[in-house]
């Protein structure tokens, strides 16, 4: 009874309050269960024979056994809610397809009192990912009509928006972003957590989030000039070639590809000088990545890199991945680099940092170890041999270990705030998301992926992760980046 009356005395105190209709009961469950109350749908609530009953606006009971509440939280924000309602397929309950195939939709979204709303428009709706758009919680990215921001992000007109499946905690790739951040490294994305809801449907949560690509709202650098590519073994754009350092295998060899700009587009634009044929636009800058990454392969650890890369780049870069244990870098996966022109006097920089739900303590399934080296695949995955060059690198070694320095004695207890912040504002949605995507089988992986429902239990190993891994790059004479 004592549990029920100061329950009440709380409720009753703060629901006055809630008139703009986005305020937000959470009723947190000692049963497994978990519900979300808005105080625009409630009508009504009483406690009675030791049961919290809310009325919502539909004339609903919901009947809570006091016995069965381990807490509420009541909220005057929440994350945005974004909900997608497609105009041909209003019966489809996922989006269907490849996942280039663009859907029309229409969109809007509910700031919740963090963000200002969007309103009601029409935008082109598709997926995104490649091994994510494999899986059962689908990745997606929207497409507005005019350059907008939205929830503080840069204006562009595309926004991904990221599925997080195979994260327990839902925040591994928002930790890796703040740290690119706190370090500097430009161009680096932003996460916004973000429920979404397709054609009625709630379909969890997610994290929006920039495109990347070149223009103002991810890498802001002249696209008629410059050069963003992605180094991955999908090997999957139409621009794209290979650098090899001894052709008898694909193990010795770097998978190119063109991220941005649009060649095709580009030869075509007659207002664009100096390019008119992509095919030869794309051999000159082949060439080009070749003289930097023969400078990689062939120099040795003592002579300099610095005029063909920018070498605090690289350590900011590779610092992030090492923190977070990301070993997609030695296939490699997702990794890019730009360069703003190909006059000599530029050099190369590597990012965006992207893709961080395979990272932390998930390697194929949860429970990574924390003492591994970041690149560990020795002769048998084409970005070992090639990175490895870099971080053997007198000059990357000292900036490495400079910056590593006084990450941890600074930024780690930053980082520290900034997970706790944000664990508060994702909790409830998290569990929201964990009784929609439990903790199974993924038939479109064939991972065994965790559930987010055990939010702080997940988030307490996280921490437990991170912290070892700082230890073990402290102790390690290669700072956990290669054996």
């Amino acid at each position: 009874m004592k549990k029920l009356l100061s329950l009440a005395t709380a409720l009753l105190a703060v629901c006055p309050l809630m008139a703009q209709g986005n305020e937000q009961i959470h009723v947190f469950r000692n049963d497994g269960k978990f519900a979300t109350h808005r105080s625009a749908y409630i009508s009504g609530m009483k406690f009675a024979n030791d049961k919290m009953t809310v009325t919502t606006a539909d004339g609903k009971d919901h009947v809570y056994p006091m016995s069965a509440v381990d807490s509420c939280v009541v909220r005057t924000t929440g994350i945005p809610d974004i909900y997608v309602n497609l105009i041909d397929y209003p019966e489809w309950t996922e989006l269907q397809g490849a996942k280039d195939d663009v859907r029309a939709a229409t969109l809007y979204m509910n700031g919740n009192g963090m963000y200002d709303d969007l309103e009601e428009q029409t935008v082109e709706f598709r997926g995104r990912g490649n091994s994510t758009w494999k899986m059962d919680k689908k990745p997606y990215r929207f497409k507005m009509a005019k350059k907008k921001s939205v929830c503080g992000l840069p204006k562009a007109k595309t926004f991904a928006l990221l599925a997080n499946n195979i994260d327990c905690t839902l925040m591994r790739n928002s930790i890796a972003m703040w740290i690119a951040n706190y370090l500097e490294i430009p161009y680096s994305n932003h996460m916004v957590p973000v429920n979404v809801y397709l054609n009625g449907i709630h379909k969890g949560q997610y994290v929006m989030t920039e495109k990347i690509g070149i223009g103002g709202g991810s890498v802001d650098i002249d696209e008629t000039t410059g050069m963003l590519f992605e180094l991955d073994t999908n090997y999957d754009e139409d621009f794209k070639f290979r650098y090899n350092w001894d052709e008898k295998t694909v193990a010795k060899s770097i998978p190119v590809m063109v991220k941005d700009p649009d060649l095709a587009e580009l030869a075509e634009d007659p207002e664009v000088p100096g390019i008119t044929d992509a095919a030869e636009y794309l051999a000159k800058w082949k060439a080009d990545f070749a003289v930097m990454a023969d400078a990689v392969i062939k120099r040795t650890p003592s002579e300099s890199l610095s005029d063909v890369l920018d070498i605090d780049a690289a350590a900011n870069y590779f610092l992030v991945f090492c923190l977070t244990g990301n070993h997609e870098i030695h296939h490699p996966k997702s990794v890019y680099i730009h360069k703003k022109s190909l006059d000599p006097a530029e050099v190369y920089h590597f990012g965006p940092v992207w893709d961080f739900d395979w990272a932390f303590t998930f390697n194929g399934k949860e429970g990574a170890p924390a003492n591994e080296p970041l690149i560990v695949i020795d002769g048998k995955a084409s970005g070992y041999t090639f990175f490895k060059h870099i971080m053997q690198n007198k000059e990357f070694r000292a900036a490495f270990k400079a910056k590593f320095d006084a990450f941890v004695e600074v930024g780690y207890p930053k980082l520290k705030s900034f997970m706790a912040e944000y664990a508060t504002l994702i909790e409830p949605s998290a569990k929201e998301n964990g009784l929609l995507w439990p903790t199974r089988r993924d038939q479109g992986s064939r991972y065994n992926v965790v559930g987010s429902f055990d939010f702080r239990t997940n988030l307490a190993t996280l921490e437990k992760w991170i912290d070892a891994r700082i230890k073990y790059m402290k102790s390690d004479p290669n700072y956990g980046l290669y054996k």
